[in-house]
């Protein structure tokens, strides 16, 4: 009777050894499973499931390889073939950016219609059409810019005159000097007094006509010589120094051109109102 209970004794401990036994060798086939799984990306919930299947197996072994067949790398392959697939999207990015660059292209469009629209030359281009807007021959107003005008075109009417007018007359000998007619529009006397006298006092306008010319059949005629100077009275200025109602004077600051190299010209122009408008009283081979 001893001797069976030392038997079964002795069964129940070898059958304990060998559940011992199967247990310890059951995580050595199960942690190659989980040693291939870290390596994957994403892990299949179907690798811890077989874990628990050789503990309940015991001693059966056969299970294990078919947990890292499982795995089957086919699952990292996809999942590292998708997420290398994933990279050639990004990109396609820049595919926008190009667009947007197309963006900026219209916009120096705007600025470049709003600089052609600042107000700043017309509002300069005012003044100007409104100091021209009088007639100089017709000024009823005298300042030292309006005496500006007056004096200009005072030299205008002065070089036309002084050049025989439009065209060279018929040049002929006259004591011993060459002369030559002038033009129809101022080839009398009455004709060239009137021109004058759009800018200077009838009695500059004669004093000027009885120096330079002479009456011959009553054609007016003048020495075949040009006079002038280099004056720039487009670039003059003047300072009023005396002044009446109906008479004034003016002090003109005349440079010469820079290549010149001269001093500026100080030429004093007198001012006499006729009627309603302001004429030049200083003969005009005085001034220019």
């Amino acid at each position: 009777m001893k001797i069976n209970t030392k038997l079964f004794a002795l069964c129940i401990t070898a059958a304990l050894m060998s559940v011992a036994q199967a247990a310890a060798a059951a995580p050595a086939v199960t942690v190659p499973a989980e040693a291939t799984q870290p390596g994957v990306a994403s892990p299949s919930a179907a690798v811890p499931a077989q874990v628990p299947t050789p503990a309940a197996s015991a001693l059966v072994t056969p299970p294990a390889p078919p947990a890292p067949s499982a795995p089957a790398a086919s699952i990292p392959a996809t999942g590292a073939g998708s997420a290398k697939a994933a990279a050639p999207a990004t990109p396609s990015v820049p595919a926008p950016r190009s667009s947007a660059s197309v963006a900026p292209a219209a916009a120096p469009a705007v600025p470049s219609t709003a600089k052609p629209t600042t107000p700043q030359p017309p509002s300069a281009s005012v003044p100007a059409a409104a100091a021209n807007s009088v007639k100089p021959t017709q000024l009823d107003k005298l300042n030292h810019e309006s005496a500006i005008q007056l004096v200009l075109e005072a030299q205008s009417r002065y070089l036309y005159a002084i050049s025989g007018g439009s065209a060279v007359g018929e040049t002929f000998q006259w004591n011993g000097k060459s002369y030559r007619y002038l033009s129809d529009d101022i080839g009398t006397k009455t004709k060239l007094i009137n021109y004058l006298t759009q800018a200077y006092t009838k009695q500059a306008s004669e004093l000027f006509a009885g120096k330079f010319f002479v009456e011959i059949n009553g054609k007016l005629a003048q020495l075949a010589v040009d006079g002038g100077n280099l004056l720039e009275f487009n670039r003059a200025t003047a300072k009023m120094v005396t002044m009446t109602p109906v008479k004034r004077s003016y002090l003109l600051t005349v440079p010469y051109p820079a290549a010149a190299k001269k001093a500026n010209e100080k030429i004093t122009v007198n001012f006499e109102k006729v009627g309603s408008y302001w004429k030049i009283s200083s003969a005009p081979h005085v001034i220019f």
